[in-house]
């Protein structure tokens, strides 16, 4: 591409960018819950940013695998789960283990519909402990 061409294709690439709406970001972590010689646990945790006054919570999905497991092999304990900040601390431990991302899409939908659609939000259990208390 000419030098002058590569410019204006420069230009109107930022200008583009710079005219696109901001939208909400979401925050995407995995926290380590457990860890044993044969089994790890985790939370996958989700949080719009900026936050909203309507939703204090982090939204959870956990997930256990066994370490012998195929990679594509795990078990999902939880597939929605809302949890206070307090309780996301007082889960979080801090060994180091190895996990796994996995489709996430079904987790992120039911989080956009508890933003979008408040009457849902009695469906979601609220964690105000620890998440590996409130899944058993």
């Amino acid at each position: 591409m000419p030098k002058p061409l590569r410019h204006v294709v420069s230009l109107a690439v930022l200008g583009v960018l710079a005219a696109a709406p901001v939208s909400a970001q979401e925050l995407q972590e995995s926290i380590v819950l457990s860890v044993s010689p044969k089994m790890v646990r985790w939370a996958d945790v989700y949080k719009v940013r900026p936050t909203r006054p309507d939703d204090p919570y982090y939204h959870v999905r956990v997930i256990e695998r066994q370490k012998d497991w195929k990679v594509w092999q795990f078990n999902e304990l939880a597939f929605h789960m809302a949890v206070t900040p307090k309780a996301l601390e007082t889960s979080r431990i801090d060994k180091k283990a190895k996990v796994y991302s996995y489709k996430d899409v079904e987790i992120r939908s039911a989080y956009h519909r508890w933003l979008e659609e408040p009457e849902t939000r009695s469906e979601v259990p609220v964690c105000d402990t620890d998440i590996l208390s409130c899944i058993k």
